[in-house]
């Protein structure tokens, strides 16, 4: 069991008395003061000595301020140098009206991208953040906003609470293998043959939250390839003994120029985002109508040495005929083809069925 970090610090803290008189070596602090984290810990006493360790280290004042500690004999003895050093100290865990707001929507919106471990030891403070929203009735805050990224009110199903032991496990596995840079095996549950129940050997490279879904982007060993693989697909993980291997951004996607003629509310939405920097607006004869211009960056297609479209198109697609794309070529052949496939579909149910039937296959190059 992981000690939960945030909690343990707090009682550090609060078990700390003031003035050098009062200092305390860490044998009796564990043993005196912080017994009943001892009893919870898993962990050896060494380990978890040396756990509280880092985080005093952590607070020490090089100048004489805050946490002090004198050497006596072989021993460090540790203290506050003053009692206002220390309540500054302790009132850093008290959970404030703006904070409780901010675990708040967090918890509510973003749980996915906390990994497991960091998220368990947050707890206490998810907790005093639901008692604190409660008691001043600050819940109104949170139910007059909306947070609807894909502009409709739909959020990841991933949810620590909630999770099986063996979801939390995969999870925390993935992202462990992610920052600290190590490969893995596993089979992930695909409808593309080459990667459905086949043992894969991957090297984790980020973490991404992408159309609402927790996926790790990953160099896949045996073909070479980069691609996104949803976390909740990914089954049997393990340690592997391949080396790492990093890939730069520059060889798992490109920097393509794109063009479009778009209507005014799409100018305005393009201008409220990030990309406000980087795109050129030139108003058109017609009214409403621009001619938008700026580099987007396309992920190499797992199956084609080519930039593949598949994000960028559905991401477009919500403009629907309020924008028609010029270049990039590859991503203009796949809106047309997408419009075709839909007047297609929408003429007639059985001509829906087929064209949803082969739709994935389409888009991996594999028809």
């Amino acid at each position: 069991m992981r000690t939960p970090n945030s909690e343990f610090k707090n009682a550090i803290v609060r078990s700390i008395d003031v003035g050098e008189y009062n200092a305390i070596k860490l044998k009796d602090l564990i043993e005196n003061r912080l017994l009943s984290f001892r009893k919870d810990s898993q962990d050896s006493f060494d380990s978890f000595k040396k756990n509280a360790y880092r985080i005093i280290t952590s607070m020490l004042d090089d100048e004489g301020e805050g946490l002090t500690r004198v050497k006596k004999g072989n021993a460090y003895f540790y203290y506050w140098a003053s009692q206002k050093d220390k309540d500054d100290a302790v009132e850093q865990f008290e959970m404030s009206e703006e904070r409780a707001f901010a675990f708040a929507f967090i918890k509510e919106y973003l749980p996915e991208l906390i990994p497991p471990h960091i998220y368990k030891s947050l707890k206490t403070e998810f907790d005093k953040a639901e008692e604190v929203l409660e008691d001043l009735e600050l819940t109104k805050y949170l139910s007059k906003i909306d947070f609807n990224p894909m502009g409709y009110d739909m959020h990841s199903q991933l949810d620590h609470d909630f999770a099986s032991k063996n979801e939390l496990q995969t999870w925390q596995f993935v992202f462990d293998c992610t920052f600290s840079e190590a490969s893995f095996s596993a089979k992930y549950r695909s409808i593309h043959d080459n990667y459905d129940s086949t043992k894969l050997i991957l090297s984790p490279q980020r973490i991404v939250l992408l159309n609402q879904q927790l996926k790790v982007l990953a160099y896949e060993h045996k073909t070479n390839t980069t691609r996104y693989f949803e976390i909740r697909k990914l089954c049997e993980v393990k340690k592997s003994n391949e080396p790492f291997l990093e890939v730069k951004k520059a060889e798992y996607e490109s920097r393509e120029k794109f063009s479009a003629i778009c209507h005014t509310w799409v100018k305005n939405h393009f201008e409220s985002t990030s990309l406000a920097n980087t795109a050129k607006f030139k108003k058109l004869a017609t009214d409403d109508c621009w001619l938008m211009e700026l580099e987007l960056s396309f992920p190499h297609h797992f199956n084609r040495k080519e930039p593949d479209p598949f994000f960028v198109a559905n991401y477009l697609s919500g403009f629907s005929d309020s924008m028609v794309v010029i270049e990039p070529e590859f991503l203009k052949k796949e809106m047309q083809r997408r419009t075709s496939s839909l007047n297609l579909a929408y003429q007639d149910n059985k001509n829906a069925e087929k064209v949803i039937s082969i739709s994935p296959y389409v888009m991996a190059r594999k028809l």
